[in-house]
């Protein structure tokens, strides 16, 4: 399963969209307290970040990609589990 995504971080929360596999959407927003990936039509995680871990500011993009992944490969177990 391939994640192709851009990240952007202009007025607001940072956000990525992309696909999964050339065809899935993906969208993923982190608002510096929580983040939330949305993949395809039905799949939603939103995850707090730990308390005290960091400020409700623009995370360091290390982070954003580290969550991103964290979400996909949540979407696989799932998905691996349902079928």
């Amino acid at each position: 399963m391939a994640l192709e995504f851009d990240i952007t971080t202009r007025n607001g929360p940072v956000e990525a969209r992309g696909t999964v596999d050339g065809v899935v959407p993906f969208h993923f927003e982190d608002h510096g307290d929580h983040w939330t990936a949305r993949i395809g039509g039905h799949w939603q995680h939103t995850e707090a970040h730990s308390a005290g871990s960091r400020a409700p500011a623009a995370p360091p993009l290390a982070d954003t990609r580290r969550n991103i992944y964290r979400a996909l490969a949540l979407f696989r177990s799932q998905a691996k589990r349902l079928s």
